[in-house]
């Protein structure tokens, strides 16, 4: 596990590591996030699953020659990163939402906003929510997406 700090590319947080997260949900997938916006960062070499490493590389695919540039760097490499939509096919055989993921085309990570991840889970009803409940919350969901089959928009 990484132990420098990272910072978040939107707000410029210094992020929770995985391995400073409460929930093993974020160091199984790999998972910094951020206190302030509750916005994911995950990373292939730091995650413990498998799982989540093989769909890590597999996004990454996606970013290798394709995505628009975007105003944001990467918190692991400090490469720009692009940002693509993608999909994830639920068991039915149907689309999620669109998401908007930003990946670094260099070290094959990602970084989700987290109202990309609120328009795929429920509401829970609590609007005041602390940022570390709700990045918690969408990694829970994020952790179930990571096991269905992933489409390139």
């Amino acid at each position: 596990m990484t132990t420098e700090v990272m910072c978040c590319p939107r707000d410029g947080s210094s992020l929770i590591s995985p391995d400073n997260a409460s929930k093993s949900v974020f160091s199984r997938n790999g998972i910094s996030h951020c206190p302030t916006c509750s916005g994911l960062a995950l990373n292939p070499e730091v995650a413990s699953s498998e799982i989540c490493t093989q769909k890590l590389d597999a996004i990454h695919d996606g970013f290798k020659d394709e995505g628009i540039p975007v105003d944001i760097c990467c918190p692991f490499c400090q490469t720009g990163m692009k940002v693509r939509d993608f999909a994830f096919r639920k068991i039915d055989g149907t689309l999620t939402e669109l998401i908007e993921i930003d990946g670094c085309p260099n070290c094959a990570s990602i970084w989700l906003d987290s109202g990309e991840l609120q328009r795929l889970s429920p509401p829970s009803g609590n609007t005041n929510q602390n940022p570390s409940s709700e990045a918690g919350a969408l990694a829970i969901v994020l952790d179930f997406l990571l096991h269905l089959p992933l489409v390139f928009v």
